[in-house]
């Protein structure tokens, strides 16, 4: 492995999983991230031990992972999922009664639209009064908003 090889192979790991691998070849953990791969890279040239380590300082088994693929079938040896099948990913496919997913509420949830008559209470809002939203609306003197500051906020500009 090269010095390019060994940088991908520490990148994605996580600080603590760098520290990890530092404590199993007895380096020291201390350090920021930057501090821990290229003390960690060092050590994997010198000694020509590229392996991944857990807290024991065993080797890590390494397990090419395939989208779609769940662990537990990995485990078992299965490398086939539905999605590499050579004749498709339905062939063997079928349809029963049971459905796939359960349904909780009816669509919409709660609502409901009524057309025609209705004892539903009328809504309390001034969009759906009779005359319109702005009957019975007026103007005083007193501001319907609070000016905490003037436009600009305390910035000023003088000429002259």
């Amino acid at each position: 492995m090269n010095s390019a090889e060994v940088d991908a192979l520490l990148k994605p790991l996580t600080i603590k999983d760098l520290r990890v691998q530092c404590r199993a070849r007895g380096l020291s953990p201390a350090g920021g991230i930057e501090a821990l791969r290229e003390r960690l890279k060092e050590a994997m040239v010198e000694t020509k031990d590229f392996a991944l380590k857990n807290e024991s300082g065993e080797d890590l088994a390494v397990v090419q992972v395939t989208a779609g693929q769940a662990s537990k079938d990995i485990a078992a040896g299965k490398g086939q999922n539905n999605y590499v099948r050579p004749a498709g990913q339905n062939v063997g496919n079928f349809i029963t009664d049971r459905p796939s997913s359960r349904v909780i509420h009816a669509p919409g949830g709660a609502s409901q639209i009524v057309f025609g008559e209705s004892d539903a209470p009328k809504a309390g809002n001034n969009y759906a009064r009779p005359g319109g939203q702005n009957v019975g609306n007026f103007l005083t003197d007193k501001p319907s908003s609070k000016v905490s500051a003037p436009p600009g906020g305390a910035s000023q500009i003088i000429f002259g």
